[in-house]
Formats: structure tokens, C-alpha cells, sequence
């Protein structure tokens, strides 16, 4: 195995890879035919300037390229120097109706599976790097393909793959809007889920030309994927040098209009003649049954009919059902469980209590108890990767911490839409906003005795619950207006979760001396510059080096002021009236022009960077000398105790 600075190892044993290559781009065993149309050069659109300017946007400066090794840098600035040369050629291409064989050829970069037996061909994910000249033609035949396809609804609406404005989400929303709607009415509901082997390397070319014919492709584009689907061929590097093989099958994954083709000939399972009481739904290759009937038997006969029907269907395609992994929940209202049998081809699968179906935890009551644990376990473990990254003191500055927690919060609002009504359960909440607030302490640099309230406040991040609600909203808001842009329709629904966060913050009985400093939560986290840190946090939150916190802890012997005597040392004493720091205050307000207060400082702070700064300068020197005052007094406990061990008086 080669091993490559900054990438993912690439295996380099050359027998290991022939079976690998072998497994993953299987021959197509279908018959050869031809699909001729006559050839009408006048219905070609001509490929214009912008167009191609707009192709050239969607190609990324630092994505890998292909076999021809031109950075795609060096090939915009080239498209941009002589655009006409491009628009000749692509033209020309269209009006013969040839795919250039260099542009077939496909690099193959295998991405390993996480926890997966490292000879196996299925513990890899197959990837094709192809020229970006080739895929820049791509897209210009995209263009073309994609309004025919899409016009007057060829593709089933129930497929939400690989297309504009459908997403996981919305496929999981109808299946789960036919098991509510199955459970309203007493009724029984079977969710199956289907997957198919290695299915975008097997697709048969003959099925997707053909159904290319069935939806009125113009003979131009017939005739010029027709020249894409002959002679490509599959480049991979071992010890022995470059190895090459022919491909006869598949959608690359990484092509321009792989996804398209998939989708054509994929149609057709889900147009397939099944039972009334059942309906297919797909994502990409990822098939669901959703089956509703009176009793569960019913419910299992009629699943086993549309499966079967699946099944004969892929196999007439010449894609292979992934029986083994097939699963299945029974979703009803009925207190006594019970579980259903399905037949997969040789294999009986008994339904579980809940599935997985993309990335959604589906159970028999569909309340997402199942869900949530699994993406909380899923974020806490995240966060504990992340808790190394990001110490208190030192590591990356708040702006990158803010960005990196971005990956904890994604990771618990992934389909927030569809499970964000179990929130209304108060140990779901609390799990949810647990989990969340081991990473506002790592944003904010924080001591986690701190309040879940006072952390999410400090670090300016909305909790989690909220924005789960905030999705939601969107989500349903975007469904009603499609037009409506994201920006737009995020600027108005953020109002309503900012006061539902003020309100609960008000109310809280937590964090109080941080509501003290930060009442007004919008004019915190909308300020527009200052960064928090470790002693920042200190300060805000009232958690850090002073006698009366560490004697909470039995960290320090008297929670008194050295100096005052009878005054407990606590953040607002030592900030506001200790006579220790009198001349650090009062140098500060002299910056400030001003007299401080607990209820002014950070409406001081606020007003420019230059107040934040001296705040923030001030605030660490006379926590860095709370932190020598305290090492002084550990230093002589530590004396005290040898003494009485030493003479026995304890």
C-alpha cells in the first residue's frame, strides 16, 4: 500500500487490485443493440459564451483531475483566453456525434469504508477521476439532456436522488407521512428497505439507452451517448506500473451525467405494477417499501408481492438485490408487538424494532427515542475528538472553534424536520441539549461546572432544540414557496427563535451572573468583531480562579478576599471593589471614559474593538495574578500538610 502525504493510502498490489477492479466493473452480460435515430444536425443547440462560463464556475480550483493531469486552474484560464476554441469543439462533438476517446478514459481512486476487511472489494468505494475537459462536455450535453428528461414528469416523482429541490429529508417525509398516516387511521405499516449490490458500476448501457429512446431523446444526443458508452476504459496504478481494463457497464461515480443516466434507467422500479397497499420510494439506488393494511398478515403478503416483483424486475436489468441486508420495521399502534416475516429471494427477514433507512432511526411507534440516541452517541463522540483539538488554553482562536463545533451540530440536525416534534418530550430535549453543551464549553474555552444556558449565551450559538425547531420551520416554509430564496427564508424565520431564546434565557434560573453581563442575547452574538477566550469566559461566566469558586471545591481552604477579610472573593468583587486591583480599574475606566459596572462592561465592550481589547487585556492580568496568589497558597498548604505529617498531628 503506497502511502501518500495528505490522501487516503492507495493499495498498489496488482493481483489484489485485479480482483478488486474486476469485482466492483463487472462485464455487461446483455445483448448489443443498436439504437439509431436519424440524425437532424438544424436541432442542435449552439453552445454559447456564458454557458460555457457558467460550466467553468462550477468547476472547483482545487478538485483532482484526470489522467491528463491539467490543473483545472490552468484549463478555466484557458476557456476564459480563447472561449471560441471550447465552443468549437464541444459543437463539433455534438453535430458528429462522437465522445473523444480521451476523454473515456477514467483514473480509479478506491476510498476505503470505515471498518471494513481491507481485501474485500466491497470494503471500498470506487471513484473516477475523468478529464475536466471531458467533463466540461459533460455538462454541455447535461444541459440538453436534463429539461427532456425532466419535462412533463418522465421521472417518477418518487424518486429523490440526484435531483433539484429533492433531498433525503423529503424522502424520508413520505415514508414516514404514509406510517402516520397508516397509524391515524389503525391500520398496520411495513417500512422494508432495499439495497443493491455495487449498483452504479453494474448498470446496463443497453437499459439506459433504451430507456433514453422511450423518453424522446433527440437522435443528436442518442448518437453521442452512444460514442460515450464504447471504448472507455479503466486506468489504476500498481508496482508493476499502469494497469488498464475495459468497462461495459456502469455510470462512473464522478462523471457530470452519471446520476442523470442512473435515474432513467432506475425508473423503472418505481413505475412497476405493485399493490395498491404498497408504495416504492427511492433515493439514488436505496429503495423503501412502504406497505399499509388492516392486519400484519395482509401487510406481509402484499410486501412479499412488491418485493418479488423488485426483485424479478432488477434482475431483468441485471442488478443484484443485496438480500442479507434487507430490513424491515412494522410500525403500529397495537401494544402487543409483533413481528412480520418477508422473503428476499433465499433469504427470511423478521422485522426489527427499528431500521435505518438514510440515516433516520425508524421505530415500531415512530417516536425517534431510537434516533436521538443514536445521534447524540454519534455527537458525543464527535465532541470528544474534537475536546483534544480544542483545550482551553491555546489551540485554535474562538472564530475556528466556532466552525469546527459546526460539525457536532450538523451531525444532531441531520433530518431535524422529520423527528423535531420529539423535542416536545421533555428526557428527549434534555438529552439533546446535554450533548450539545460539551461543545459550547469547548467553543467558549469553558470550565464545565459552567450552566448548559450560560455556555450556549457565552459562545453564541443558539441551543440546539431551538434550531431543530428554526430547520423545521424552514424546511415547511421552503416546501410552501419553492421560489422563495434560502437567504430570505432564513432572515425571517431567525426572529423567532432569538426571542424564544431571550424569553428562556430571562426566565432561567442559571447563569445568573452571566444574564447580569449579557441581558440582551441578539446584541452579543450579532457584535461584529471580538473573540472569546479562556480568561474572557472566566470573567463572563464567574467560573475560574477566585477563593470562593475553588473552595467549592475544596480547592482552596477560605472562600474570603486576602485582603478585605470578611468579603467572599468572588468575580464581581474581585472585577468592581477589591482595592487589590484599584489601580488596574481604574486605569481601565480612564480608557474607557467611563465608571464600570457589571450591568455597563459589556455594553462597553460592544461598542468597539478597541474597548474589547483593553477589557480583555485587563481582565487576564489580574486573572493571571489571582492564578500566582493561588499557586503561592497551594505551595504553602502543601508545606503545612508535611509539617503535621512529619510530627504525627494527624
Amino acid at each position: 500500500m503506497k502511502k501518500m502525504r495528505g490522501r487516503t493510502p492507495q493499495l498498489t498490489c496488482p493481483h489484489l487490485l485485479l480482483d478488486i477492479v474486476t469485482a466492483l466493473f463487472p462485464p455487461d452480460k446483455g445483448e448489443r443493440k443498436q439504437h439509431k435515430r436519424a440524425l437532424d444536425v438544424y436541432t442542435i443547440p449552439a453552445v454559447t459564451e456564458e454557458e460555457l462560463t457558467q460550466i467553468c464556475r462550477r468547476i472547483g480550483d482545487n478538485k483532482a483531475p484526470g489522467l491528463d493531469a491539467v490543473p483545472n486552474r490552468a484549463l478555466k484560464l484557458a476557456v476564459k483566453t480563447r472561449p471560441d476554441w471550447f465552443i468549437s469543439v464541444f459543437e463539433t462533438c455534438m453535430i458528429e456525434g462522437v465522445f473523444p476517446d480521451r476523454w473515456k478514459r477514467q483514473k480509479l481512486v478506491l476510498l476505503p469504508k470505515p471498518n471494513k476487511h481491507p481485501g474485500h472489494p466491497s470494503s471500498y468505494r470506487p471513484i473516477c477521476l475523468i478529464d475536466t475537459a471531458g467533463k466540461m462536455l459533460e455538462r454541455v450535453i447535461y444541459n440538453r439532456l436534463l429539461p427532456i428528461i425532466e419535462y412533463k414528469d418522465r421521472l417518477s416523482e418518487r424518486q429523490f436522488g440526484f435531483r433539484q429541490a429533492h433531498s433525503t429529508i423529503d424522502a424520508v417525509d413520505v415514508v414516514l407521512k404514509l406510517a402516520r398516516d397508516a397509524m391515524s387511521s389503525k391500520k398496520c405499516c411495513a417500512v422494508v428497505t432495499l439495497d443493491i449490490k455495487n449498483a452504479f458500476n453494474s448498470a446496463s448501457w443497453e437499459w439506459i439507452k433504451s430507456s433514453l429512446a422511450k423518453t424522446g431523446v433527440p437522435s443528436y444526443l442518442i448518437k453521442l451517448l452512444n460514442s460515450y458508452f464504447s471504448e472507455r476504459t479503466l486506468w489504476y496504478d500498481t508496482d508493476e506500473g499502469s494497469k488498464q481494463c475495459t468497462v461495459t457497464a456502469g455510470v462512473p461515480q464522478g462523471s457530470v451525467f452519471g446520476p442523470l443516466l442512473w435515474n432513467v434507467m432506475y425508473n423503472g422500479v418505481l413505475v412497476l405494477s405493485v399493490p395498491k397497499e404498497a408504495t416504492i420510494t427511492g433515493f439514488a439506488d436505496d429503495l423503501a417499501v412502504v406497505v399499509v393494511a388492516k392486519e400484519p398478515e395482509d401487510v406481509e403478503m402484499y410486501a412479499n408481492e412488491t418485493i418479488s416483483a423488485i426483485k424479478a424486475w432488477l434482475e431483468m436489468v441485471q442488478l443484484d438485490l443485496a438480500e442479507q441486508k434487507t430490513e424491515a420495521v412494522l410500525i403500529t399502534n397495537r401494544r402487543k408487538r409483533k413481528t412480520i416475516n418477508i422473503r428476499v429471494g433465499g433469504h427470511v427477514i423478521t422485522s426489527k424494532p427499528v431500521i435505518k433507512y438514510l440515516g433516520v432511526m425508524i421505530d415500531a411507534k415512530i417516536n425517534f427515542k431510537g434516533h436521538l440516541d443514536y445521534a447524540c452517541e454519534k455527537a458525543a463522540n464527535t465532541s470528544v475528538s474534537l475536546a483534544r483539538m480544542m483545550p482551553n488554553i491555546g489551540g485554535p482562536r474562538y472564530s475556528r472553534r466556532l466552525l469546527v463545533a459546526g460539525v457536532v451540530r450538523s451531525t444532531l440536525l441531520y433530518a431535524a424536520p422529520v423527528w423535531e416534534e420529539a423535542l416536545a418530550c421533555e428526557s428527549n430535549r434534555r438529552r439533546v441539549n446535554m450533548t450539545y453543551r460539551l461543545v459550547a464549553l469547548r467553543v467558549c474555552s469553558a470550565f464545565r461546572t459552567i450552566s448548559g444556558e450560560a455556555a450556549c449565551v457565552i459562545a453564541g450559538i443558539i441551543p440546539i432544540d431551538i434550531l431543530a425547531n428554526e430547520t423545521r420551520c424552514l424546511y415547511e416554509t421552503r416546501k410552501m414557496n419553492p421560489l422563495e430564496k434560502d437567504a430570505e427564508c432564513r432572515k425571517a424565520a431567525r426572529r423567532e427563535p432569538l426571542e424564544k431564546w431571550q424569553k428562556r434565557w430571562d426566565d432561567s434560573q442559571r447563569g445568573r451572573w452571566t444574564h447580569t453581563l449579557i441581558p440582551r442575547i441578539e446584541e452579543w452574538i450579532q457584535r461584529r468583531h471580538g473573540e472569546i477566550n479562556y480568561h474572557l469566559t472566566q470573567f463572563l461566566s464567574g467560573h475560574g480562579g477566585y477563593r470562593k469558586y475553588l473552595h467549592q471545591f475544596r480547592l482552596d481552604d477560605s472562600p474570603l478576599c486576602p485582603e478585605c477579610g470578611c468579603t467572599p472573593e468572588d468575580l464581581e468583587h474581585v472585577m468592581f471593589h477589591c482595592p487589590r486591583f484599584l489601580s488596574e480599574r481604574r486605569s481601565l475606566e480612564d480608557s474607557l471614559k467611563t465608571t464600570l459596572s457589571p450591568q455597563n462592561i459589556v455594553g462597553e465592550v460592544l461598542k468597539s474593538e478597541g474597548n474589547w481589547c483593553a477589557v480583555n487585556a485587563a481582565i487576564k492580568r489580574i486573572q493571571e495574578e489571582l492564578a500566582r496568589a493561588e499557586q503561592c497558597n497551594a505551595l504553602r498548604r502543601s508545606r503545612g500538610e508535611g509539617k503535621r505529617r512529619k510530627w504525627g498531628w494527624f
